[in-house]
């Protein structure tokens, strides 16, 4: 089952103003999901500038976040006592989106939770709205493309399809920063808390 969003429902990969498009001097602060690299790992190196820009399978809680010069060690520890109020979870993707206007192939994780988990995050950091504001409603998503290429959007999709359901627990959430050159890394790791 494929779900298309219309107006109002939109995100495009983080790569549009965050990690991996126009990027450099940011920061994101993101879930990996290694579980998912089996799956999307090709796709991504094939059709997401993010995964060329280092980015490993995620899904994007916030970004833009703050400029990567701005982050310093209070943000860092403000980050780290925000996600050690967050239980560690299960995540499940059983089905895969299509954000059209934006070229974007993505996993979509059932329930809302992750969305409330970058609402929250948002709130706390006011000044640094998701993708900048540009989306009324911003979706957290696992992106396996994003390209204007649309036979490799239908390709990716209907490849990832038949791996699905994809589950994963995450117990840490992360700070990425972008340098001069384009690339990302990971800044910092932030434990949550108790898996229950």
């Amino acid at each position: 089952m494929s779900l298309r969003y219309r107006s109002g429902v939109t995100a495009p990969a983080p790569g549009a103003d965050g990690p991996g498009r126009d990027g450099t001097g940011a920061s994101a602060v993101l879930l990996r999901v290694p579980e998912a690299e089996p799956v999307v790992g090709a796709w991504r190196q094939e059709g997401d500038p993010s995964a060329a820009a280092g980015l490993p399978a995620h899904v994007t809680l916030l970004a833009p976040f703050l400029p990567a010069d701005q982050v310093d060690e209070g943000v860092v520890a403000e980050l780290e006592w925000f996600f050690a109020g967050v239980d560690a979870f299960s995540l499940r993707f059983s089905a895969v989106g299509c954000f059209e206007r934006d070229g974007v192939v993505f996993l979509e994780p059932d329930g809302s939770g992750l969305d409330e988990l970058s609402d929250a995050l948002a709130r706390r950091w006011p000044e640094a709205p998701p993708y900048r504001g540009r989306h009324a409603h911003p979706h957290a998503h696992l992106t396996v493309v994003h390209t204007d290429d649309g036979a490799l959007r239908a390709r990716a999709s209907a490849a990832v399809e038949p791996a699905l359901p994809l589950s994963a627990v995450v117990a840490t959430a992360a700070l990425w920063t972008c340098d001069t050159t384009g690339a990302w890394s990971e800044r910092a790791v932030f434990p949550l808390g108790p898996h229950e």
